[in-house]
């Protein structure tokens, strides 16, 4: 028997009360960070939530067999290979030997760009840690799947693979409810949705989008690759084989391509947190000794048990923060929509990942690092939030450098005036973005 979701929602405030019912298939609903997405799908699934929302649910009436996509994919991750990720699963069914070897053979088919099945999850990048879980999730046959913005590390190409996977798998039977923070993932829906601080309302069309208005100066920043090689340990095949390439003046460098293409490896490699199996990659400012800050892809990774305020203490201490700025930096975060007193002693657990990777953005760009590598600084960002960090780069760039890793091509070509495209090997001067460009 095919069951159909339905709950109350309750917005208290605002004297809202209506009642929602989903069928199978696959519904898209869009809300910009802080609209109270996770929440939302914590409580559709039974679990108590000790976030802060304006709404609350009631008469909640799912099947028993759910699995919920987390917006951080590596809380999805459970075991220390990625055979054992996959497996854990199905020998949590109680599956028979035989049965199990068939039913891991053919989950490793969905997943063809996985070669070495004895890696660590988490050494994959990002969008392929969200493809892993999607799989995984699927695997148990749940009738209702919950999207917590977990397939916003895919670029555009696999994304649009994906979609179409899942709705192979939709069948009959299965209720998909996928709340995401990019409005253009509406297209994909069965139904399309708004959840805002007052309501969820039914939308008959995506939104109309207003363009970017950014111009940045032009730059001193050089990145340059020679015959540069690496792979992992054990891997057989190199991640990166052989690239070139150089790029000079320029402001803000863009490095896009395909997920697992290597993106964060090289910001990895830019900053010599890890070394070249061979050949050289130098980034700086020409014929200037310069210094190199960089945002995770994971921004809790730089906090671990720290909060954000011992880390502008040990900023301070590391002589990478002028004291007499720290009140201009509180003040910008606070400028932005970052309440400091609330955020500055939480765990970087409880503080969701949008304000997380804001406030690490505007506290290092208060800092005297010369150039500022940000991987994938968009996630989890609504159209709102993109458009506040468009303004806060415009203001930033008139006095540093960037690198911006990111899988979204057009947040890329409206903010960087050198594009390095990691699948064709190819840079493109977009001259587009510079002031009085020549």
């Amino acid at each position: 028997m095919i069951e159909q979701i339905s709950f109350e929602l309750n917005f208290p405030k605002f004297g809202n009360s209506d009642h929602f019912s989903f069928p199978p298939g696959l519904h898209v609903i869009y809300g910009e960070s802080g609209s109270g997405k996770s929440h939302f799908i914590r409580s559709i699934a039974g679990f108590q939530s000790d976030l802060n929302s304006n709404f609350t649910l009631a008469e909640i009436s799912v099947p028993e067999s759910i699995q919920i996509l987390f917006q951080n994919p590596e809380n999805q991750i459970l075991s220390y290979t990625l055979e054992s990720e996959l497996a854990f699963a199905p020998e949590c069914q109680s599956i028979y030997s035989g049965e199990l070897q068939e039913r891991l053979s053919s989950l490793k088919k969905e997943l063809p760009f996985i070669k070495d099945w004895h890696r660590h999850p988490e050494s994959l990048s990002g969008g392929e840690m969200e493809m892993l879980n999607l799989v995984t999730a699927f695997s148990t046959d749940p009738q209702l799947i919950l999207i917590d913005d977990s397939l916003s590390f895919l670029n555009e190409n696999s994304k649009k693979s994906r979609i179409q996977w899942i709705r192979q798998k939709i069948s009959n039977d299965k209720t998909i409810l996928w709340f995401s923070s990019d409005p253009e993932d509406l297209e994909f829906g069965d139904t399309k949705w708004e959840l805002s601080l007052s309501g969820l309302n039914s939308l008959d069309d995506t939104f109309e989008l207003a363009p970017y208005n950014y111009h940045h100066p032009k730059g001193e920043l050089t990145l340059k690759i020679d015959n540069l090689v690496f792979n992992y340990e054990n891997s057989p095949v190199p991640l990166i084989d052989n690239w070139s390439c150089i790029i000079n003046q320029s402001r803000s460098i863009g490095l896009i391509g395909k997920n697992g293409k290597g993106k964060t490896t090289l910001s990895k490699l830019m900053t010599g947190l890890i070394s070249p199996s061979q050949g050289e990659i130098t980034l700086g400012l020409s014929d200037k000794t310069s210094s190199v800050a960089a945002l995770d892809q994971f921004p809790e990774h730089m906090l671990g048990p720290n909060s954000l305020e011992s880390l502008l203490s040990e900023l301070v201490v590391n002589q990478k923060l002028n004291p007499r700025l720290i009140n201009k930096c509180i003040n910008h975060l606070n400028s932005y929509q970052i309440n400091w007193e609330i955020v500055k002693n939480q765990s970087a657990l409880d503080i969701p990942w949008s304000t997380l990777r804001m406030a690490l953005i505007i506290i290092l760009a208060h800092c005297e690092y010369d150039i500022l590598i940000l991987d994938e600084p968009t996630f989890g960002l609504g159209w709102n939030q993109k458009f506040i960090l468009s303004r806060f780069l415009q203001e930033v760039l008139t006095h540093k450098h960037m690198v911006l890793i990111s899988h979204d091509k057009q947040f890329v070509s409206v903010h960087c005036d050198q594009i390095y495209d990691l699948d064709t090997q190819t840079v493109t001067n977009n001259k587009d973005v510079l002031i009085d460009a020549d």
